[in-house]
């Protein structure tokens, strides 16, 4: 009999450790469930609703504003650097035309640059010249004149390597941007506009007009005789009437 007693015993013992681990068991896995859907904000471990509830639709809207204050902030930072582009490409723009006009100023000084010396340097060039025509209308071409006109040739030939030439214009047609008329000086053989005499010869500084040329311009007066002359006879002889008309004829007869 005690043997019975201690088997069943050792049988309601058996069945209670089990039981006891089935509800520990059964604890751990309602804590892990538990663990699962509370939420990890809420200090006081409040369940959160799965099933379409406030907190879902609230995080919802959280999540539309800031996506839409992140696109909006991606629209000013792409609009400011448009805005940026297009002021380093002016400031490009600028500092080339700022190096073209730069450039082309400094070629214009190494051109033109020069000007202000031979404009003082032309006016002895001229007494030259007037010097070498009255020597050789005077006594001929002499050792003097002829060394007085290669000085005179030397000047020019130096002048030419900087770019200034001089122009003949005797016997040209008068040419407003090359030439200032003095005086007009009537004429039967030139005609009206060619350049008669030079007092002053012109001068080129590359492709600019240093100095115009002083000059008398022919006026034909041939021509213009000839067309008052034809308008005179015209207004002597009107028509249907002649010189030897006389009319005392009609009445003799």
């Amino acid at each position: 009999m005690s043997n019975e007693k201690d088997l069943h015993a050792s049988g309601e013992e058996t069945e209670v450790s089990v039981n006891g681990q089935d509800e520990a068991l059964q604890e751990e896995a309602d804590s892990v469930d538990d663990a699962l859907f509370l939420s990890p904000d809420d200090s006081e471990g409040e369940v959160m609703d799965v099933n379409g509830g406030g907190g879902v639709s609230e995080l919802q809207q959280d999540l539309v504003a800031e996506n839409e204050a992140l696109k909006k902030q991606v629209e000013e930072l792409s609009t400011e650097c448009e805005e940026q582009k297009n002021r380093v490409l002016r400031v490009a723009a600028d500092l080339e035309n700022f190096r073209r006009r730069s450039q082309r100023e400094k070629e214009d000084l190494r051109k033109y640059g020069i000007d202000r010396v031979v404009m003082e340097l032309l006016p002895a060039i001229d007494n030259l010249e007037r010097a070498l025509q009255h020597a050789t209308s005077e006594s001929g071409e002499n050792s003097m004149t002829e060394g007085v006109r290669m000085v005179y040739r030397q000047l020019l030939s130096a002048l030419e390597k900087h770019g200034v030439e001089g122009f003949d214009s005797k016997g040209t047609a008068f040419d407003p941007q090359r030439h200032e008329a003095l005086q007009q000086v009537e004429s039967t053989e030139l005609a009206t506009g060619t350049v008669v005499d030079e007092y002053q010869r012109g001068y080129f500084l590359h492709d600019r007009l240093l100095r115009p040329a002083l000059v008398s311009v022919a006026k034909n007066v041939q021509s213009v005789n000839s067309v008052n002359e034809s308008n005179g006879a015209d207004a002597s002889a009107p028509s249907g009437q002649h010189d030897d008309f006389d009319p005392s004829d009609d009445a003799q007869e």
